[in-house]
């Protein structure tokens, strides 16, 4: 049986980070594994930059910082900062796909087993 393999990725604010956002990532991985046809091999959180100036929004280092502890426990959630780092705001469906977040997976892809 092959299953096709599946990065998630979620982009925003994450101002601040929730459990729900988490638990977000659960019910989508359990919902493509119950299809018998996926299997979720990465979880990306990708916070915006400061450069979305979107007012009350916590800086993105914070963000990031705040991201990175709640997934620290995860084997397969990680924060990804390529697009918080950016200087302006750009959509990330635009990107080209060399440089979305998904380089990360990209270069760990070896060490996850199907």
């Amino acid at each position: 049986l092959k299953f096709l393999s599946v990065v998630l990725l979620a982009c925003g604010s994450f101002n601040p980070i929730t459990n729900m956002h988490l638990r977000l990532f659960e019910l989508a991985k359990d919902h493509l594994h119950e299809t018998g046809k996926y299997k979720v091999v990465k979880g990306i959180i990708s916070p915006v930059g400061d450069g979305y100036k979107k007012k009350g929004l916590i800086g993105a280092k914070h963000r990031v910082a705040m991201a990175k502890l709640a997934t620290e426990s995860s084997d397969w959630v990680e924060v990804d900062d390529w697009e918080s780092n950016q200087k302006e705001w750009q959509e990330t469906v635009k990107h080209n796909p060399s440089s979305m977040p998904l380089r990360s997976y990209n270069k760990k892809k070896r060490k996850i087993k199907s």
